[in-house]
């Protein structure tokens, strides 16, 4: 690596100084994107790292044609933003996502015909099964150690995910909606009788 020149050395040193994220610092930024933008805690923190090491390389390599605007904090988050909101543009609707599910749709089409334990036993595993992949993972990926990781963690099956478990996220609205919907669809099943 080159040496940097004392406007380089300032301008580098001004853009971390910018940087500095009271309470909870970068991991709290990181948990709110990945809520703000619903994507997850990894691909949210490897956007945040790339547009720092973009700042710091433009730093490194083109100080002159840099501004204190190009070093603020406000600059970054833009840059970060602007990733992430084109990466969100490949989100799908978490109900769109569970309709298609095949374990949903079998589920689904089983419902009418349970006329046995066994037959009840497959269609709950269908509904965990479209529960883990369309909901759970998801919202473990975007949580990541958060404390309402944790509490998710609780809910690891689909009936233990009632209307006090999901009011906990309901600042993910998509994936509560599927939630409700699957543990309606679980209850259901375990009623019936034959």
């Amino acid at each position: 690596m080159s040496e940097l020149n004392p406007q380089q050395e300032t301008a580098l040193a001004t853009f971390k100084a910018n940087l500095h994220l009271p309470h909870g610092g970068f991991y709290a930024l990181i948990v709110e994107l990945s809520k703000k933008y619903q994507l997850p805690f990894q691909t949210v923190r490897s956007v945040v790292m790339k547009a720092q090491r973009g700042i710091e390389n433009s730093i490194r390599t083109g100080p002159d044609t840099l501004s204190k605007i190009d070093i603020s904090q406000a600059h970054w988050r833009n840059v970060i933003d602007q990733a992430l909101h084109d990466l969100a543009k490949e989100n799908t609707q978490v109900m769109d996502d569970l309709a298609n599910n095949p374990s949903y749709q079998k589920a689904l089409s089983a419902m009418s015909q349970i006329d046995s334990e066994a037959m009840r036993e497959e269609v709950l595993e269908w509904l965990m099964q479209a529960y883990e992949k369309e909901v759970l993972k998801p919202l473990l990926a975007m949580l990541r150690t958060s404390p309402l990781y944790w509490k998710l963690m609780l809910a690891e099956e689909l009936n233990q995910m009632n209307e006090s478990c999901r009011s906990q996220f309901h600042e993910y609205p998509q994936h509560v909606e599927a939630a409700a919907h699957l543990f309606d669809l679980d209850k259901k099943v375990r009623s019936m009788t034959f």
